[in-house]
């Protein structure tokens, strides 16, 4: 069974609660405002890289996550996308799941406004040993990739990719493609490299 956007986006969940807020004390309950770093973090840390060509305003983003991919990004894709769910609410920060007509594969599209400290947090996780899947990806556009989960799931099909945005902001892709008919099922952090690639590219284009 192909599980829904709704799981790809879990799994960012368990990824941040497994990381600095464990260790720091309780997250705090409301997203930081858009551009502004929390206070009481320096950032970047815990050998996370500085992002040179932060993307100040993400706002438009926020308000209309589904937006960060355009319909001419989603007919370069190898799976027909059928339906886009905004999920502006999530606890991660605003979110869009996609889902193909054959439903071979779904992937989410999250960015991470909640946890405030954009790359810096996975790489603590990965430091303290909390991420069965942690590798540093080619730069997209200048901002720095990682492929990070707490489950290594690749040989399934699944992957995950976060971009650091801004130090204090990334946007994260999660990728299902456990059916062996997705053309994605082989390699689904390319995949989901290409995908948050063209994400990147939209909200650059944004600002």
């Amino acid at each position: 069974m192909v599980w829904s956007g709704v799981s790809v986006v879990a799994a960012a969940v368990f990824l941040l609660a497994g990381c600095s807020h464990e260790a720091g004390g309780e997250a705090e309950p409301e997203a930081p405002d858009s551009g502004q770093q929390q206070e009481d973090v320096n950032l970047p840390h815990s050998g996370a890289p500085a992002v040179e060509d932060p993307i100040e305003d993400t706002s438009a983003f926020e308000t209309d996550i589904c937006s960060v991919l355009t319909d001419e990004q989603l007919d370069r894709l190898s799976a027909d996308v059928a339906q886009a769910e905004p999920d502006p609410e999530n606890d991660i920060g605003p979110t869009c799941n996609w889902r193909t007509d054959t439903r071979d594969e779904s992937f989410g599209g999250s960015l991470l406004t909640t946890d405030g400290e954009g790359l810096s947090s996975s790489y603590e996780n990965a430091e303290a040993g909390g991420s069965e899947l942690f590798m540093e990806l080619d730069p997209i556009d200048g901002h720095p990739a990682i492929a990070v989960d707490l489950n290594d799931g690749r040989e399934d099909g699944y992957c995950n990719v976060s971009v650091g945005l801004r130090d204090d902001l990334s946007f994260y892709l999660g990728l299902d493609a456990i059916r062996d008919s997705s053309p994605y099922h082989d390699d689904p952090c390319d995949a989901a490299y290409e995908i948050a690639e063209m994400a990147v590219e939209t909200i650059k284009g944004g600002q």
